[in-house]
């Protein structure tokens, strides 16, 4: 346990941190968040998929269980909301899309080395894919067609892919390009975490019913169908365990950005965020015991 603590807490102070200068100090963050967004992370996923040779039908698997996970989160929780008869649009994003890179990356990097990293960016796929094209849908309004044009925006995915192509193909990339890719992915991890807690410094919790029932979707139903679809695929070791921790996280932090910025339900969906990051200094350090 003492080893658990030893990869979640310094995760969780950094988070706290972020979140203390956020109360304390009102400052424009946009810059350190494109910084973040558009060269820490995607030079630390490309470098972490370079470094394990990719069996394709082990992230085939990978790819969809992460879609089967979100899919039945969603599912679920409109069946229930029709049952209650409540009416929601974007409360939907954050029950489906659960976070993927701002906490999971840095403990899974911390407990599983970069072969956990390496797995946790093939579930990062789909997941990034579904909330900058269903996500915007739902939250917009716009449509689906103008929505997918968000996808191509984001800079992680075209590092992903062009990494996922050079491993498949074996090509070799001159240490003189992936050494300071390593360098500047080291960045990633605490600006992620840092930025994380700003935004939930932010956040003001409402509806605690429809919160924690939403909360609930988001992590227990999804913990549930994560046991499910390792099972169905008969993923073993560090794929299993990376599997079953993103299926089990909290709600994405861009939901509530997405929200806020159509005004859909943003206050609520921001709970939902909030609360789930709050349970998850619970249930992560219990996984990790279990799965370890």
């Amino acid at each position: 346990m003492f080893d658990i603590l030893n990869v979640v807490l310094p995760t969780f102070i950094v988070i706290l941190i972020g979140f203390i200068f956020g109360k304390t100090k009102k400052r424009n963050i946009s810059a350190v968040v494109d910084i973040t967004i558009y060269i820490a992370l995607p030079a630390l996923v490309f470098t972490s998929m370079m470094e394990k040779q990719i069996i394709l039908e082990d992230a085939f698997k990978i790819w969809v269980s992460a879609l089967l996970v979100m899919v039945g989160c969603g599912l679920v929780s409109w069946i229930v909301f029709k049952i209650l008869k409540q009416k929601h649009s974007a409360l939907y994003i954050p029950i489906t899309i659960m976070n993927t890179v701002n906490i999971p990356f840095p403990i899974i990097y911390l407990a599983f080395g970069v072969e956990g990293l390496f797995a946790a960016t093939l579930f990062y796929i789909p997941n990034a894919i579904l909330i900058y094209s269903w996500g915007v849908y739902v939250a917009s309004g716009k449509k689906f067609s103008e929505s997918i044009k968000e996808v191509l925006k984001v800079p992680l995915i075209y590092a992903a892919i062009i990494a996922l192509l050079f491993n498949l193909m074996r090509v070799n990339v001159p240490d003189l390009i992936i050494g300071p890719l390593q360098f500047i992915g080291l960045m990633a991890i605490p600006l992620i975490l840092l930025v994380l807690g700003y935004n939930l410094s932010n956040v003001k919790i409402t509806s605690l019913s429809t919160t924690f029932l939403a909360s609930f979707f988001r992590m227990g139903i999804g913990l549930l169908l994560g046991f499910a679809v390792v099972y169905l695929f008969n993923l073993q070791g560090i794929l299993r365990a990376v599997v079953i921790l993103d299926s089990a996280m909290p709600a994405a932090v861009f939901s509530s950005v997405l929200a806020t910025k159509y005004k859909n339900e943003a206050d609520l969906v921001s709970s939902v965020v909030f609360v789930t990051t709050l349970i998850s200094l619970v249930t992560i350090p219990f996984l990790l015991l279990i799965l370890s």
